[in-house]
């Protein structure tokens, strides 16, 4: 089955703190409209929460990211906020411990590596970490006024730091498979990215098994790359058809790959 929409643009959430290369902030809403009802949310590769933050909450919430510097970062908000903030406050933000930092420095606490992890990706141009951006925002202030909405949306969350191959077996969700829902947007196959960890066909293909293998209903976000397409037809899955992304270097279609057909409301 294939389904067509278009995308949509509204004010950015005011909860993320984060920017990174791929998040699915802008268009969050139109992938929301084809996510089925669920009381468990599971999540394997949250990386800004671009959806996470953009959507209601559930009532139980299972994130992951296996990007030790993302990961990192959420419990420091969650288990030392007050370091981090007072961090966040008064350390001098210049060109030269930018570039320090992006050439692979690293610190000697939790909580200043997350510091060095925010800064890369919000003062990084065009949210990459290799050249600093000078613009007439202030990533700073940003930062500061949305950490406490950040805090009260993660704190009751289990956050985990694993390959999403481990994920689902570190998820306790009982007998209630009927109420779960899988939202993976893993790094898209064929691109560059800005993450630790790229995507090789293996690896699209044992996400294709571990979703299918969990029994729970699940959506993939992707682009229409030939191997994608060609797995979602022999699984017998839905394609969705997000809409056009394009850069000044190409044009790609994004899509949703579900284990379900019909449209449902988001919750109950």
């Amino acid at each position: 089955m294939l389904c067509t929409c278009s995308i949509s643009l509204w004010k950015k959430t005011k909860t993320m703190i984060l920017n990174r290369l791929g998040n699915k902030q802008k268009i969050a809403k139109e992938i929301q409209k084809h996510f089925p009802s669920h009381v468990i949310y599971m999540e394997p590769f949250f990386g800004a929460g671009g959806m996470y933050f953009n959507k209601p909450k559930a009532k139980y919430n299972f994130l992951n990211d296996r990007d030790s510097d993302v990961y990192n970062l959420f419990r420091q908000l969650i288990d030392n906020k007050d370091e981090l903030v007072g961090l966040i406050e008064t350390v001098p933000i210049t060109e030269r411990q930018f570039k320090e930092w992006a050439k692979g420095k690293r610190e000697n606490t939790n909580a200043l590596n997350a510091l060095r992890f925010l800064i890369l990706s919000n003062y990084g141009l065009y949210g990459k970490s290799n050249t600093m951006k000078i613009s007439p925002s202030n990533p700073r202030k940003i930062i500061l006024d949305r950490i406490d909405a950040t805090i009260d949306y993660i704190t009751d969350a289990y956050f985990f730091n694993a390959d999403f191959r481990d994920f689902f077996r570190k998820c306790d969700y009982g007998d209630d498979k009927d109420r779960c829902f899988c939202y993976a947007d893993p790094p898209y196959l064929g691109t560059d990215d800005n993450y630790s960890h790229s995507f090789k066909e293996q690896d699209s293909f044992d996400l294709f098994n571990t979703l299918q293998f969990s029994g729970v209903k699940f959506a993939m976000s992707e682009f229409d790359n030939p191997f994608i397409l060609e797995q979602a037809k022999e699984r017998n899955l839905n394609v969705i058809v997000i809409g056009e992304r394009k850069n000044l270097m190409n044009r790609r279609t994004e899509i949703l790959v579900t284990n379900y057909q019909k449209e449902l409301t988001l919750f109950d």
